[in-house]
């Protein structure tokens, strides 16, 4: 029987239209304008597709110097706000060589001018420790990653940068 994934996620009330905000958390291209030391490693003319893989690098000089730790993800889902609820929602596979798991965005959309963006990771460290042990800890730092990152998404977005 495997334990369930522990997820860490957050949320912020972002003053952008749904469409608008999806666009720019589907598209990873532009995520390093508001996610702490961070940049995308991956060549893309367009945001990834689903079955797409891109590497994201994170760590204190990787924008000086692209090198890092490596975020090897692959798209899994992109389903922008539309249909009965309205909620648009990305997914990606984590797969490695440090991080392993899921993780996403959905968007919720509040009323025509405003919406409400949640990122959620259900990630963990690769290795032989345990998954659940380490997962916690990995978890104490997206925390906080999350919450930055999405204060700098709201902040960016409503000053009309979008995607």
């Amino acid at each position: 029987m495997t334990a369930a994934p522990y997820r860490v996620e957050a949320s912020r009330l972002v003053a952008t239209d749904a469409a608008t905000a999806f666009a720019c958390v589907a598209d990873p291209r532009t995520h390093p304008r508001w996610i702490p030391m961070t940049v995308i490693a991956s060549e893309h003319a367009a945001a990834p597709r689903v079955g797409e893989p891109f590497t994201m690098v994170t760590g204190p000089f990787a924008r000086r110097t692209g090198r890092g730790f490596p975020d090897r993800m692959t798209v899994t889902a992109v389903e922008p706000p539309a249909g009965p609820d309205g909620v648009g929602r990305t997914r990606v596979r984590k797969d490695g060589p440090f991080l392993r798991g899921d993780a996403g965005f959905d968007v919720v959309p509040v009323d025509a001018g405003r919406c409400r963006v949640v990122w959620w990771e259900e990630a963990y460290l690769a290795g032989p420790w345990p998954r659940r042990l380490n997962a916690l800890a990995v978890g104490v730092v997206l925390r906080l990653l999350l919450h930055v990152s999405l204060r700098r998404l709201a902040r960016d977005l409503s000053d009309g940068a979008g995607a």
